[in-house]
């Protein structure tokens, strides 16, 4: 019997030793008191996380957190700057997204969130830049296309609102009928 007693007490510390070894090896999230222990990959991942939940303010803390510690992260500026641009401060997201572009100039995505929240503040000027910039980048962006089409339609720039339509015809027909529809319903 006393056998018997001894393999189930060797069974139950293994098992806890087991259970010790598994929480090492794939770690559970910080309680939030814990968070000074976090480094610029755990706030950074912590934003993606919260922005997938919807959680734009949380994640634009977590992201502010990031820089704190790496200031030179170009996708965490690009997050942040994302991530105001949904909480509605405008002004603050091209900053945060102009800061990401300084230190990734090839960042197609920093191109195509500046543009459009330029765009979505009527700054068409600025915009038709961005949009630019993403198509030297990605010439084969059909959204790129589209809404450099329609700011060039903005700024009373009808002849080349109808090269972007051209250059759209050949990469997404839907859109290119969408921004044609535009600029004749403008020319009239």
């Amino acid at each position: 019997m006393r056998h018997s007693t001894c393999t189930h007490l060797m069974v139950l510390l293994l098992a806890g030793l087991a259970g010790s070894i598994a929480e090492e090896v794939h770690p559970q999230p910080l309680p939030l008191g814990q968070e000074e222990y976090l480094d610029a990959e755990d706030w950074f991942l912590s934003g993606l996380a919260l922005n997938s939940a919807g959680r734009y303010q949380d994640a634009a803390l977590a992201f502010a957190r990031s820089l704190d510690i790496n200031p030179e992260s170009a996708a965490a500026w690009l997050n942040l700057g994302t991530v105001e641009a949904l909480n509605g401060d405008f002004q603050q997201a091209i900053k945060d997204l102009k800061k990401a572009l300084s230190l990734a100039p090839k960042l197609s995505l920093g191109y195509s969130n500046l543009a459009e929240v330029y765009f979505r503040v009527q700054q068409y000027p600025e915009a038709a830049e961005a949009y630019r910039s993403l198509l030297e980048l990605t010439p084969e962006d059909s959204n790129g296309h589209y809404k450099l089409g329609l700011c060039y339609l903005y700024l009373g720039e009808a002849g080349k609102a109808q090269g972007e339509y051209l250059a759209l015809k050949l990469l997404d027909p839907d859109l290119a009928g969408k921004l044609i529809r535009a600029i004749n319903q403008r020319g009239t």
